[in-house]
C-alpha cells in the first residue's frame, strides 16, 4: 500500500507557481447571517461585526449577467478578515452560491487576496489552473472576481481590487477587533446608505 502512495507522489506535479500575496480573507457561506455572527462570537470570540445588508452587485457569472444579492458580515482575527455571506438570490438562480444552497452545503467558500492589477491576476490564475467564473462590480466600478479550481471544484479564490474605501473597511475593522471588549457586537449598515455616503465607517 505504501508503494502505491510513493508512486502517486512521484507522478504528481508539486512545483509551486507564483502566489498572490498575503491572504486577507476567509469566507463562509451561511444560511442566516445573524445566527452566523452569533455562533462565531460564541465559539471563537470573534467580533465585533459590521454587517452590510442588502448588497446588490451587477455581476457576470459563467457568462450570464445577474444582480448578485447578499448580506455580508465582516470581522477579524488579527489582520485576517472573516466574511460571512448570506445569499439572497433565488436558489434556482445560478450564482457562485446556488449549488451549495440547493445541497444544503454551508461552510468555507473561498479565500481572498488584494489585487493591484486584477486583470493580470485573473490571467495568471487561469494559467495556473483556475477558471475565472464570476466578476462582481461595485457601484463605482471596482471589481471583485471569483476564480474556481478546475481540478478541485470546491476550491475558490477571490481577488479584491484595491481602492481606498475597501482598504479603509479593513483598517478600521482590524482596529475595532483588536480592542473589542464584547460590547456592541453588531453594527448594521444598509448598502444603499454606504453608497450614498450618508454614514461614516
Amino acid at each position: 500500500m505504501l508503494g502505491r502512495y510513493i508512486e502517486k507522489a512521484a507522478n504528481t506535479d508539486y512545483r509551486p507557481r507564483k502566489g498572490f500575496g498575503k491572504l486577507v480573507q476567509l469566507a463562509y457561506l451561511v444560511p442566516d447571517v445573524d445566527k452566523g455572527m452569533a455562533e462565531w462570537s460564541k465559539h471563537a470570540g470573534v467580533g465585533p461585526w459590521t454587517c452590510f445588508r442588502n448588497i446588490a452587485l451587477p455581476s457576470t457569472y459563467m457568462g450570464q449577467e445577474l444582480e448578485l444579492q447578499i448580506h455580508e458580515a465582516l470581522s477579524y482575527i488579527g489582520e485576517l478578515q472573516i466574511q460571512l455571506v448570506q445569499s439572497l438570490n433565488d436558489p434556482q438562480t445560478p450564482t457562485p452560491y446556488s449549488e451549495y444552497r440547493r445541497q444544503n452545503r454551508y461552510g468555507a467558500h473561498h479565500v481572498a487576496f488584494f489585487s493591484k492589477d486584477i486583470d493580470a491576476d485573473i490571467r495568471r490564475a487561469d494559467a495556473q489552473g483556475c477558471d475565472p467564473v464570476c466578476e462582481m462590480r461595485d457601484a463605482d466600478g471596482h471589481r471583485y472576481y471569483y476564480c474556481r479550481s478546475r481540478s478541485m471544484p470546491d476550491v475558490w479564490y477571490e481577488f479584491l481590487e484595491e481602492y481606498p474605501l475597501l482598504l479603509d473597511i479593513f483598517k478600521k475593522g482590524i482596529e475595532r477587533s483588536a480592542h473589542w471588549d464584547g460590547s456592541d457586537p453588531v453594527r448594521n449598515i444598509e448598502y444603499a446608505d454606504l453608497l450614498a455616503g450618508t454614514l461614516r465607517l
